[in-house]
């Protein structure tokens, strides 16, 4: 079938990766604060910057096995849009749960363009949520990519 472009597997919507977690360390946060260009001392390494949580949620190399489950290549991926929701502050020695779960997959373009809609859940020691992100992957697809 030459020319018909492969589609994600829509099956796999609900895909979620085993809980993770983590201690947030004091020299990371440090680290990711000068990074950003934060200034204050007596936020960097001790509360996490708002973007901090993308680098959570990708720990365990997280993002790459929920690309492999997939089986999409990463070549063919770019970033497309992220954003964060906020309940509570993440601080220097907090001790989080990561949970992340694809919760849509959709396309554009005749399937020129797939978008993968992951959603990221942190959780801290009694279980409250602290924040959440919401992640869309686009996956970049082209005629070559024949059906087996």
């Amino acid at each position: 079938m030459a020319g018909v472009i492969v589609s994600i597997d829509r099956r796999r919507v609900g895909y979620t990766l085993p809980p993770f977690s983590l201690t947030v360390d004091s020299a990371r946060l440090e680290q990711f604060a000068q990074a950003i260009g934060e200034r204050n001392p007596r936020l960097a390494g001790a509360i996490a910057p708002p973007t901090f949580m993308k680098v959570l949620e990708g720990e365990n190399n997280s993002s790459r096995a929920i690309l492999a489950a997939l089986d999409v290549d990463l070549s063919r991926v770019l970033h497309a849009e992220q954003h964060f929701d906020y309940m509570a502050p993440i601080r220097a020695g907090d001790c989080l749960t990561i949970e992340r779960r694809v919760s849509e997959i959709y396309e554009k373009k005749g399937g020129a363009m797939e978008f993968i809609v992951i959603d990221t859940t942190f959780a801290g020691p009694a279980g409250q949520p602290v924040g959440c992100s919401r992640q869309i992957v686009l996956v970049r697809n082209s005629a070559s990519k024949v059906a087996a």
